[in-house]
């Protein structure tokens, strides 16, 4: 079966079995217009095909998504940034991506902190970081100081006293969060 690919300008015939995968449709692509993807630890570079307005999943096959004899399939290359590093919140439970450059893991521990402190809210002064071993971080040491490479999921923790007040001010308790101002010591004595 007879389709077509427009990409950057061109359209070009491929002969296909409609048994085909996209998958397979995307190496014939690649292979043609000697398109260069890759996948390392910074990012990806990768085909998507559309057809009809939708991105196509590599595991379909032609037929099974309605393209027929001489269909029009866009490509494009697509290129995917990945994070940083990552940033797992104790309090919130939840993995923060940072979308930082890889100078990043040159620069000082209290730049992150500075940048998470705008993400997450949270003062710098009720927080740690840790390293996945569970080495306490210090703001005057650079990150690969820890060996912190691409990718690798750091922790924050916050000192003892403040995770109830914060989870109550994140959810919006305000009778919890009048509690921990009136009552509690450490959050009572650095609160202010």
């Amino acid at each position: 079966m007879r389709i077509f690919i427009a990409f950057e300008g061109s359209f070009e015939p491929f002969d296909v079995s409609p048994d085909e995968t996209v998958e397979a449709v995307k190496l014939m692509i690649k292979d043609y217009f000697h398109i260069p993807l890759s996948e390392d630890k910074q990012g990806r570079r990768y085909l998507e095909l559309m057809y009809a307005g939708a991105a196509l999943k590599d595991s379909w096959s032609i037929a099974d998504v309605g393209v027929s004899f001489c269909s029009t399939l866009k490509c494009f290359v697509k290129e995917e940034d990945k994070p940083a590093l990552y940033v797992f919140n104790a309090v919130t439970q939840e993995t923060m991506p940072i979308m930082e450059n890889i100078s990043l893991l040159g620069k000082k521990v209290s730049d992150l902190r500075t940048l998470l402190t705008l993400r997450c809210g949270f003062p710098v002064s009720v927080y740690c970081l840790r390293t996945p071993q569970g080495l306490e971080m210090y703001d005057c040491n650079t990150l690969r100081d820890y060996q912190t490479e691409i990718g690798t999921t750091l922790r924050l923790d916050v000192w003892d006293g403040w995770k109830e007040f914060l989870v109550g001010c994140l959810l919006g308790q305000k009778l919890k969060v009048q509690r921990y101002l009136s009552e509690e010591g450490p959050v009572l004595k650095y609160g202010r």
